[in-house]
Parts: C-alpha cells; structure tokens; sequence
C-alpha cells in the first residue's frame, strides 16, 4: 500500500518551485542586464578618444540628474512638470537639453554637446 505524501510537504514543495522559477526570471533578468553593461563598457574601451568618453559620461550624469528631479516632481505632485517650472541640474552646464515630450504623464529628451552632438537619451514613463 502507499503512503499519501504529507499535504505540507506537497505544499512546501510547489511553493518552492515557484519561486524557482521566478528566481531564474530574475536571474536571466539580471544576466542580460549585466551584458548589456559589459557590452557597453567594452564600446567605451574600445573608444580611444578619452575626452569623448568623459563627454558622454558628463551627458549620462546630467540625464540621470534630470530624470530623477522630473521623478521627483511627479512623485509629489502626481504629475510631470511645465517645462517652464523645469530647473536644469548643474550637471547639465555646458551641455544643452533638447525636449523631444514633456507632458504631464511621459517625458523624453536627448543631451547634446554644443556642437549638437547627441550624447545621451532618456524617457519615462
């Protein structure tokens, strides 16, 4: 005659294959992220011009710096600012902001050097 499995025990058991599973979701997750950076260090490496990689990297700094104020902002007012209400981070000297959207729900914008050049992006929602 068989013995019936322990309801906990079978319980325990499908618990922990879910989480196994959403386990390896976040771990394929964080896998791709991680070449992603990779891939984008070894472009930045690969880049012998070292003034351009800084550019870029100031770029970056000032996009991130922006993004999080308009975050901020919606945050506490549930909206995204007018961009008259919009306050440039100092990490954003010498670079200029090109609005592509700012409405109260999305934004997007690229930074560019003073010669126009697009250096960095970014978006939200």
């Amino acid at each position: 005659m068989k013995r019936a499995a322990p309801p906990l025990l079978l319980l325990a058991g499908l618990l922990s294959s879910c989480q196994d599973r959403e386990a390896r979701a976040e771990n394929a997750r964080l896998a791709a992220r991680v070449t992603a950076l990779e891939a984008q260090v070894r472009a930045l490496a690969a880049r012998s011009d070292t003034g351009a990689i800084v550019s870029q990297a100031a770029a970056q700094n000032c996009a991130n710096d922006l993004a999080r104020f308009l975050e901020t902002t919606r945050q506490d007012g549930g909206r995204y600012p007018a961009i008259q209400l919009v306050t440039l981070p100092d990490s954003c000297m010498d670079l200029r902001v090109n609005w592509h959207t700012l409405k109260p729900n999305a934004y997007a914008f690229d930074v560019t050097d003073l010669g126009g050049h697009t250096l960095a992006r970014q978006s939200g929602p």
